[in-house]
């Protein structure tokens, strides 16, 4: 009996190991999926806003408010329903949900972008000229944010994994 009991410890102990582990690799592929759904997703809605041009800013901020903040809530959603044990796992969701945050933020600041041009008359206007450029330069800082962590992620799955993540 004495025997059997270490052996028994290390089986249930490897079990949970793989359960843990299978745990965070649902986790990485249901982000990995639906950061490529909204990706593919937000470039089809910005081909269109492009497409409408400067004339259409009200259906452009539709989409941002209507479409595309509503996709990133669901997306926070799926990721946040996701168990996962252990300091390591539990930061990496963490992660991902400060990347989604970002990337709400982008969205968000996309939007104050567009109802600044939709409100001013910038016929002349200095002081349009540099909130614009400011807004400009934010959001430019923001998705710098958004692909550092991204980054961040991936490579931190790739340090939890056993075969690197690939």
């Amino acid at each position: 009996m004495k025997k059997l009991l270490p052996l028994l410890i290390f089986l249930l102990l490897a079990g949970c190991t793989q359960a843990d582990q299978d745990a965070l690799d649902e986790l990485y592929e249901a982000f990995e999926r639906n950061h490529d759904e909204l990706e593919t997703e937000f470039s089809t809605m910005l081909d269109e806003m492009e497409d409408s041009g400067e004339a259409d800013r009200e259906a452009q901020l539709k989409l941002i408010y209507d479409e595309m903040l509503p996709a990133i809530e669901d997306f926070r959603r799926t990721i946040h329903n996701y168990s996962v044990t252990g300091s390591e796992h539990e930061q990496l969701k963490e992660e991902m949900l400060t990347y989604i945050d970002s990337l709400e933020t982008l969205v968000e600041l996309n939007g104050e972008f567009s109802r600044t041009v939709i409100n001013y008359n910038p016929l002349g206007d200095s002081e349009f000229k540099e909130e614009v450029d400011s807004l400009l330069t934010e959001i430019e800082s923001q998705e710098d944010l958004v692909d550092e962590r991204y980054n961040q992620i991936q490579e931190h799955y790739g340090e939890l994994t056993p075969d690197g993540g690939s």
